[in-house]
């Protein structure tokens, strides 16, 4: 007769905890090329287009690089959030908001001549994610409100704006019907040297450094950490939540609202609606990436890129292939699944006995 018991563990070495998450990634990614194998794709296409091509292809490359961009920079404020036990899921909506602040600047400023005019697209970006965060970071600091739930709304609400301006007072006469905006100024569009985006490369880096300042290196970083680590403790040493979920909320949503700036000025030069959205679900995508850089900025740089690249390989999946449309989403949950299962095996063990 067998006995399982699952106990504690209170001591593991980082060359266990890195080899559980990476079994429990490789296990993700097996569970979903054996989802692809039972709608009858050839395994190996799978994990070629997921893995192999992304990465090595210079025209794949540079797609992956388009989407590891916005997600390694919206991960990069989630990381400051998750690490105080806040969990925002607004990232989504940040970004939304903070195209729409970079689209109505190009707009209203057209006159503006780069770098001049970039620079102040991508401030404006960032300033609109950051306002769209304050209501759910006060309510958060003052009632304690859930914010998941709060940031989760304000998602739906930024989608309901973006619609609202495509299909009513920003709506292009010459897009054919179509519910689309005016395509902005060129002296607001970013163009990539040699089909690489430099800008939006070295905004991700600068970003990179710039969290790891504010998270490893400051007074607010520290409590942070300390709210994150125990809320009683950092509660007791006088430490206020009010500031701690403002800021971090604000920041995030600032990083947020950063990636949609770029989105709109470097990718999509107009907003439109979900076939033509700024947003692309990657928001969503983001929280698989902070998790799986395990909350530091630094391995948020490698985390973006697989994901960008599987994300471009889903994407080559679904079309090649013939895969169904929720088949990039299927994906990102079945990795997220597996990070949650790594956490659980980092902190847990099971301990089998045989009884006679």
């Amino acid at each position: 007769m067998f006995e399982i018991r699952i106990l504690r563990r209170y001591e593991i070495t980082n060359k266990l905890k890195s080899s559980i998450y990476v079994a429990s990634f490789i296990t993700g990614i097996l569970i979903f090329a054996l989802i692809e194998v039972i709608y009858g794709a050839n395994p190996y296409d799978v994990m070629s287009k997921l893995f192999v091509k992304p990465l090595t292809s210079y025209a794949d490359l540079q797609i992956t690089i388009r989407y590891a961009v916005p997600i390694g920079i919206m991960a990069l404020g989630l990381t400051l959030t998750y690490k105080s036990g806040i969990y925002s899921i607004g990232s989504e909506g940040q970004m939304a908001v903070g195209a729409i602040f970079a689209a109505w600047t190009a707009y209203a400023f057209n006159y503006i001549e780069p770098p001049t005019s970039i620079v102040i697209a991508l401030l404006a970006g960032a300033l609109g994610g950051l306002l769209w965060a304050l209501v759910p970071g006060i309510l958060k600091g003052l009632l304690n409100v859930n914010e998941v739930l709060t940031t989760l709304m304000f998602n739906f609400i930024a989608y309901s704006l973006t619609d609202y301006l495509i299909y009513g007072p920003w709506r292009s006469p010459r897009a054919y019907g179509f519910p689309l905006t005016e395509p902005i100024p060129k002296s607001y569009v970013i163009l990539p040297t040699d089909g690489i985006p430099v800008i939006n490369i070295s905004t991700f880096i600068l970003s990179v450094f710039l969290m790891y300042a504010i998270i490893k290196k400051s007074v607010f970083g520290y409590q942070v950490r300390a709210y994150g680590s125990n809320p009683t403790a950092a509660k007791s040493a006088g430490i206020s939540f009010l500031k701690v979920a403002l800021l971090c909320l604000a920041i995030s949503g600032a990083f947020a609202g950063l990636a949609g700036a770029l989105q709109l000025t470097s990718v999509h030069n107009r907003l439109g609606p979900k076939s033509w959205s700024v947003t692309e679900g990657l928001g969503y995508t983001a929280i698989v990436s902070a998790w799986l850089a395990r909350l530091e900025p630094w391995f948020v740089l490698p985390s973006a890129i697989l994901l960008g690249a599987l994300i471009n390989g889903g994407l080559t999946i679904k079309a090649v292939l013939g895969q169904p449309e929720g088949v990039v989403n299927i994906m990102n949950g079945v990795i997220l699944l597996s990070i949650i299962a790594a956490d659980f095996f980092i902190n847990y063990r099971f301990v089998i006995k045989v009884r006679e």
